[in-house]
């Protein structure tokens, strides 16, 4: 994050950033059809944002290790594109507000948004028959590690657009790139049957169904 911190931004415009997160992520959770703005499709959504962001602050101490990684390529595979994104978002700009706010949430969303993609396209992969395949999340675990901590990582660039300082900074965050991905591990295995029994168990109350191609939303 050394570059966005360079780069002194005012309260006002990291507020304003974040603001335009939020309001493209209710839309992205939200908008569409009438079931998405449910009773329980919103209690639903929100309790899941909720417990990825208190479970990032509460393993805050831990460098590099929380649940958002697992838990939004799951909520990627069953939820879709639209919804995975906009939990994504919610979830950095949430738990940030604890942990500290600042231009660099906007790489971190993005990151974690891309991650959600992956767990969408990697659906059919990470779960047959609606049975959650635990070793290949765990693959897909330590692969998303490494994606998002190196496009956070391109925060330096912003201050200094160098290969030379990009590449300084990612052997420098090497051992959390690896922290990320055994604490990934670790909640695959521990954690991500509960996740998806959660997930997909939320979908039963709002009358939505799981697709089962991935070329289609995962959710309708």
């Amino acid at each position: 994050m050394l570059g966005l911190h360079a780069l002194g931004l005012t309260p006002e415009s990291v507020l304003f950033v974040e603001i335009i997160l939020v309001c493209s992520a209710l839309f992205a959770i939200f908008g569409g059809e009438k079931e998405n703005r449910s009773q329980k499709a919103v209690v639903w959504s929100f309790g899941i944002i909720a417990a990825l962001a208190l479970g990032r602050i509460i393993l805050g101490p831990i460098p590099n290790v929380q649940p958002v990684t697992i838990g939004l390529l799951l909520v990627g595979a069953i939820y879709g594109i639209r919804k995975g994104i906009g939990i994504a978002i919610l979830v950095t700009v949430l738990s940030n507000f604890y942990l500290g706010s600042g231009m660099w949430t906007f790489f971190q969303a993005g990151a974690w948004s891309i991650v959600a993609v992956g767990g969408y396209i990697a659906a059919n992969q990470l779960i047959k028959d609606e049975k959650l395949m635990i070793g290949r999340l765990m693959i897909a675990g330590i692969i998303a590690a490494f994606v998002f901590n190196y496009i956070v990582s391109l925060s330096v660039l912003i201050a200094d657009p160098s290969l030379g300082v990009l590449i300084a900074y990612l052997i420098t965050g090497l051992p959390f790139d690896l922290l990320h991905a055994a604490g990934n591990i670790v909640i695959a295995i521990t954690l991500g049957p509960s996740m998806h029994n959660m997930l997909t168990r939320s979908l039963s109350p709002t009358n939505l169904t799981i697709r089962s191609s991935s070329n289609e939303s995962r959710v309708e």
